[in-house]
Protein backbone atom coordinates (compact mmCIF):
# COMPACT_ATOMS: atom_id res chain seq x y z
CA UNK A 1 0.00 0.00 0.00
CA UNK A 2 2.87 2.36 0.82
CA UNK A 3 4.41 1.69 -2.60
CA UNK A 4 1.16 2.59 -4.31
CA UNK A 5 0.92 5.89 -2.45
CA UNK A 6 4.57 6.66 -3.19
CA UNK A 7 4.19 5.86 -6.90
CA UNK A 8 1.04 7.98 -7.22
CA UNK A 9 2.71 10.85 -5.36
CA UNK A 10 5.75 10.72 -7.66
CA UNK A 11 3.54 10.55 -10.74
CA UNK A 12 1.46 13.55 -9.70
CA UNK A 13 4.61 15.56 -8.95
CA UNK A 14 6.15 14.67 -12.32
CA UNK A 15 3.05 15.69 -14.28
CA UNK A 16 2.79 19.01 -12.46
CA UNK A 17 6.43 19.80 -13.28
CA UNK A 18 5.87 18.97 -16.94
CA UNK A 19 2.68 21.07 -17.11
CA UNK A 20 4.47 24.13 -15.74
CA UNK A 21 7.34 24.01 -18.24
CA UNK A 22 5.91 26.61 -20.64
CA UNK A 23 3.91 28.62 -18.10
CA UNK A 24 6.72 31.17 -17.75
CA UNK A 25 6.98 31.73 -21.51
CA UNK A 26 5.35 34.86 -22.91
CA UNK A 27 3.01 34.66 -25.89
CA UNK A 28 5.56 36.50 -28.04
CA UNK A 29 8.24 33.94 -27.17
CA UNK A 30 5.92 31.14 -28.26
CA UNK A 31 5.02 33.02 -31.45
CA UNK A 32 8.72 33.39 -32.20
CA UNK A 33 8.96 29.61 -32.28
CA UNK A 34 5.90 29.37 -34.54
CA UNK A 35 7.87 31.25 -37.22
CA UNK A 36 10.47 28.47 -37.18
CA UNK A 37 10.54 25.91 -39.97
CA UNK A 38 10.62 23.04 -37.45
CA UNK A 39 8.36 24.07 -34.57
CA UNK A 40 8.31 21.46 -31.78
CA UNK A 41 4.94 19.77 -31.26
CA UNK A 42 4.69 20.83 -27.60
CA UNK A 43 5.07 24.50 -28.64
CA UNK A 44 2.26 24.09 -31.19
CA UNK A 45 0.06 22.50 -28.53
CA UNK A 46 0.75 25.33 -26.07
CA UNK A 47 -0.07 28.01 -28.67
CA UNK A 48 -3.29 26.19 -29.50
CA UNK A 49 -4.26 25.77 -25.86
CA UNK A 50 -3.66 29.49 -25.16
CA UNK A 51 -5.61 30.37 -28.35
CA UNK A 52 -2.83 32.71 -29.51
CA UNK A 53 -2.88 34.27 -32.98
CA UNK A 54 0.67 34.65 -34.28
CA UNK A 55 1.87 36.66 -37.27
CA UNK A 56 5.49 37.51 -38.04
CA UNK A 57 6.77 35.94 -34.82
CA UNK A 58 4.63 38.05 -32.45
CA UNK A 59 1.15 37.79 -30.97
CA UNK A 60 -1.55 39.78 -32.76
CA UNK A 61 -5.20 40.34 -31.97
CA UNK A 62 -6.23 39.57 -35.56
CA UNK A 63 -4.50 38.59 -38.75
CA UNK A 64 -3.71 41.58 -40.96
CA UNK A 65 -5.32 41.97 -44.34
CA UNK A 66 -2.57 42.14 -46.87
CA UNK A 67 -1.73 41.84 -50.47
CA UNK A 68 -2.07 38.52 -52.17
CA UNK A 69 1.18 36.61 -51.65
CA UNK A 70 0.94 34.49 -54.76
CA UNK A 71 0.49 35.06 -58.44
CA UNK A 72 0.40 32.93 -61.56
CA UNK A 73 4.23 32.92 -61.46
CA UNK A 74 4.55 31.78 -57.83
CA UNK A 75 5.05 33.43 -54.46
CA UNK A 76 5.46 37.19 -54.31
CA UNK A 77 8.03 38.55 -51.84
CA UNK A 78 8.17 42.10 -50.56
CA UNK A 79 11.06 44.25 -51.74
CA UNK A 80 13.57 45.27 -49.07
CA UNK A 81 13.61 48.84 -47.82
CA UNK A 82 16.21 50.70 -49.95
CA UNK A 83 17.38 52.61 -46.85
CA UNK A 84 18.54 49.34 -45.31
CA UNK A 85 20.80 48.41 -48.24
CA UNK A 86 24.46 49.43 -47.79
CA UNK A 87 25.88 51.99 -50.16
CA UNK A 88 28.77 50.53 -52.16
CA UNK A 89 31.57 52.86 -53.21
CA UNK A 90 34.13 51.86 -55.82
CA UNK A 91 37.66 51.45 -54.58
CA UNK A 92 40.11 52.67 -57.22
CA UNK A 93 43.07 51.08 -55.45
CA UNK A 94 41.79 47.55 -56.15
CA UNK A 95 41.99 45.67 -59.43
CA UNK A 96 38.25 44.95 -59.22
CA UNK A 97 35.24 47.13 -58.57
CA UNK A 98 31.58 46.66 -57.78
Amino acid sequence: MKKLVLVSLCFSFATSVYAGYLDDWSNDQLCGWMDSSSTPEYIKEEVESREIICHGGVEVSSLPYGDELSSENGTVFASPDPNLLPKVKPNKNKSYSY
